[in-house]
């Protein structure tokens, strides 16, 4: 693939080992290449070169006699696996244009069917949650906060 073709919160495959595994294009890395998440484990990994990347992730789902894959070109990573919810809400930041509140924020994750809470107070879990991250890695922080209870994905 090529540096222009790798979009951010796009799904692509990759060969990790003997497997190919989707990966979830969440940043550019700050010295060059792009920050993903595995989409099985969710685990973060660093993507130095677009020749690692094999195209569009395409999950495989059974059928009758044998697995194969879908047609589908963008494939929703909450039907593959559960999302975190600060996972889930790096994506919505991602893709929203505004900062966002925490009300706001659980709403919309919660409507993309991306994260849901047995709780009493999901926004107030997020919140703290995405504070906690911006105090523990600082700078390399995905958050960062506009103002008072709004956040944006970090660049």
């Amino acid at each position: 693939m090529q540096n222009e073709e790798i979009k951010i919160s796009k799904v692509y495959a990759m060969k990790v080992g003997k497997n190919t595994a989707g990966v979830r294009i969440m940043s550019e890395h700050k010295d060059g290449g792009w920050v993903g998440v595995n989409i099985n484990t969710n685990k973060e990994l660093i993507i130095r070169s677009a020749d690692r990347l094999l195209g569009l992730y395409q999950a495989k789902r059974e059928n009758t006699k044998t697995a194969q894959t879908e047609p589908s070109k963008d494939v929703n990573p909450t039907k593959v696996k559960k999302l975190g919810g600060l996972l889930a809400a790096f994506m919505v930041l991602a893709d929203a244009k505004e900062p966002l509140g925490c009300q706001e924020l659980v709403k919309r994750m919660i409507d993309q069917g991306m994260w849901k809470s047995g709780g009493k107070t999901p926004a107030a879990t997020i919140y703290s949650a995405i504070i906690r991250e911006i105090k523990e890695k600082g700078v390399d922080s995905r958050f960062t906060k506009t103002e008072r209870g709004k956040f944006i994905a970090a660049k």
